[in-house]
């Protein structure tokens, strides 16, 4: 993670896949609850949980 929350191409690519394999376990295909995790997925990085496993089982906690 570059300073203040600001990601980089790795970082990039694992929050995709973090989002990805987080709305096809749970089916979500509405772009307004895709957005939703996407900025829990955000929120989550910018307090430093940057690695993909902690962050998608934060992910998982906070639904």
């Amino acid at each position: 993670m570059l300073p203040y929350g600001v990601a980089d191409s790795a970082d990039l690519e694992a929050l995709a896949n973090v989002f990805n394999d987080y709305c096809a376990k749970h089916r979500i295909v509405r772009e307004d609850e895709r957005e939703q995790v996407a900025i829990k997925i955000m929120c989550l990085f910018k307090r430093g949980i940057i690695d993909p496993d902690r962050l998608s089982a934060e992910l998982e906690r906070v639904g």
